[in-house]
């Protein structure tokens, strides 16, 4: 006798006789919803109290290992295994949460696809001999929403047919309308810049990525301008290619506004030997304290002081959106969109000279990857980088069998590490076409 397919919501615990009936209730049911709403409270107060047991912990153990009494300070080692364990619970408690955002129920799925804001996690594509293979992950975290981005499936083609496929990560801030504008048009400038250029060559592409982002941004200026709109974002583009004139040597072509950082992890020696793997920038972070962005912003008469972070501010008071606004900074030097600090002469601040305390202008790294040695790349944004070294990110995502688990991991560690911010993470590796 043929097995009979049972479609059940165990949530609810009701039997259904099809697939289609059970897609119904957990797209329409009252039931369902409040059931999904009471879940939802269960996490949140299971985090709640976890990660009251974690404050105590760290608490303990700051004693522990600070106490003069032999007995306190040797059970240091068992706190730290208790903290561990309870930062894993804390973690996986925000996963349920993030999972539930990310429209787990059917419902969600239907109106996230509907509203194109359900992006895949995993994509794969080709550069020359190079099949590669892009994860994604993004988590709210603490925010109250979440104005990180990420693309996976950018595909440029040149003038003389050669294709560049790509991947970005985006960070918003101060809402989220300058990074939802790069999404949606920075591939598309970008690709008719390329074409406007005899060839693909490595300065026609550096060439369009800037033109791309100086055109992007006063795209979005010039609409900030009309709706006297705060937002910004930063950038972390990658694209790789390979040149007519040397095929078989795959290029890596990395574009940084902001303080989002890609690293390059490579084997040396044997690649199954503990500690074999280095790291390379290949993006410097644009905060304000940097010495030549520091020297920038001063020499047109921008400041840069430590509130809480280093931060750049216009020198004076400045009138925006019908308000006096007497101090306004920036945790980044380099960003787009971020109208009163592009443009603060035209908002009352008369101390500065003609140009832009925050630029637009993207550095560029490019580096010729050797496959043999050469294992992936992690483009993630500053919530990951606050609470993690490189070293560190790299020896997580290492660690897992595939990009896209490798970055839903290198996410919740952070988390785990106490980052409150929004988490976005992509790992990208290749392998060698047979």
């Amino acid at each position: 006798m043929a097995a009979v397919a049972h479609h059940i919501c165990y949530l609810c615990t009701r039997k259904f006789a099809d697939a289609g009936a059970l897609s119904a209730h957990e797209q329409y049911s009252q039931l369902h919803k409040q059931n999904l709403d009471r879940q939802d409270d269960i996490i949140r107060q299971h985090k709640d109290e976890v990660f009251g047991s974690v404050h105590r912990l760290r608490q303990q153990l700051h004693d522990a290992m600070n106490s003069s009494n032999p007995v306190t300070s040797s059970r240091a080692g068992a706190i730290e295994s208790q903290l561990r364990q309870q930062l894993g619970e804390f973690s996986q408690a925000q996963e349920a949460i993030e999972y539930r955002r990310a429209g787990s129920d059917p419902a969600k799925q239907l109106r996230n696809a509907q509203a194109g804001t359900l992006r895949p996690t995993w994509q794969e594509m080709r550069c020359g001999h190079l099949t590669l293979e892009a994860g994604a992950a993004c988590w709210q975290g603490g925010k109250e929403t979440n104005e990180d981005r990420f693309v996976l499936n950018i595909e440029l083609l040149s003038s003389d047919g050669l294709s560049i496929p790509g991947i970005m990560v985006l960070d918003g801030h101060s809402g989220s309308r300058c990074v939802d504008h790069l999404t949606e048009r920075l591939p598309a400038v970008l690709q008719a810049r390329l074409a406007s250029k005899i060839g693909l060559t490595d300065e026609n592409l550096r060439e369009a990525v800037v033109e791309a982002c100086a055109m992007v941004d006063e795209e979005f200026l010039t609409w900030a301008r009309q709706q006297e709109a705060m937002d910004g974002s930063t950038l972390l583009l990658a694209l790789l290619y390979e040149l007519a004139s040397q095929p078989g040597r795959t290029r890596l072509l990395v574009a940084n506004v902001g303080d989002s950082r890609a690293i390059l992890c490579r084997a040396t020696g044997n690649a199954n030997a503990q500690g074999s793997l280095q790291v390379f920038r290949l993006s410097e972070d644009h905060k304000p304290n940097r010495e030549d962005e520091r020297q920038r912003i001063e020499s047109l008469g921008g400041m840069v002081d430590l509130h809480g972070v280093w931060r750049v501010f216009c020198p004076e008071q400045v009138f925006f959106g019908g308000r006096a606004i007497p101090r306004w900074g920036l945790a980044v030097s380099r960003s787009f969109g971020d109208l009163l600090l592009k443009e603060p002469q035209r908002y009352g601040c008369t101390k500065v000279l003609p140009g832009q305390l925050v630029s637009a202008e993207p550095e560029l790294r490019l580096v010729e990857l050797d496959p043999s040695l050469d294992r992936f790349v992690v483009l993630a944004c500053d919530g990951i980088w606050d609470v993690l070294q490189d070293q560190d990110a790299a020896a997580v995502c290492a660690g897992q069998a595939g990009v896209e688990l490798a970055a839903h991991c290198l996410v919740k560690h952070a988390f785990a590490a106490g980052s409150g911010d929004n988490l976005t993470a992509v790992v990208l590796a290749w392998r060698v076409n047979s």
